[in-house]
């Protein structure tokens, strides 16, 4: 599974709405029931809640084609770079090598970065079952 998160930063001050039964505040999102939020969750085997159309296109089985679609959300918003033109973060290779490890021994993959328009980019792959947090919790393709 996977998800796909693109705001202003100032999203992250709403944490009331990044947990399933956080109805505290009045952000717009406040009063939608969490699977509908758009504001990623604080932990990611929650992600597995929310059920976006066109999930069972990006729902995979094996690591590559996930690894695949990571690569292709960073290459489509690129991070943020630095004023003196030098590298802010680590290579793109690096970080497929470590989604790949990660993933083929079940954990949960995170690349998050500011791009250039000051915009955050979060993008997720969540492994199912998430273990050993959320167990009951169905995958996509169940």
């Amino acid at each position: 599974m996977d998800l796909e998160y693109l705001r202003r930063p100032e999203a992250f001050e709403t944490s009331q709405l990044r947990v399933p039964s956080g109805m505290n505040a009045h952000p717009p999102e406040t009063f939608m029931p969490f699977a509908q939020r758009t504001v990623p969750p604080m932990m990611t085997g929650h992600y597995l809640l929310r059920r976006p159309d066109g999930l069972e296109k990006r729902t995979w089985i094996t690591v590559s084609p996930a690894v695949d679609w990571l690569t292709s959300v960073y290459k489509e918003h690129p991070p943020m770079g630095r004023p003196d033109g030098k590298q802010g973060y680590a290579p793109l290779e690096w970080y497929q090598e470590r989604a790949h490890s990660s993933l083929l021994h079940g954990t949960d993959v995170v690349w998050s970065h500011y791009l250039n328009d000051r915009r955050f980019m979060s993008t997720a792959v969540i492994c199912c079952p998430s273990l050993p947090f959320h167990p009951r919790i169905t995958c996509p393709l169940s």
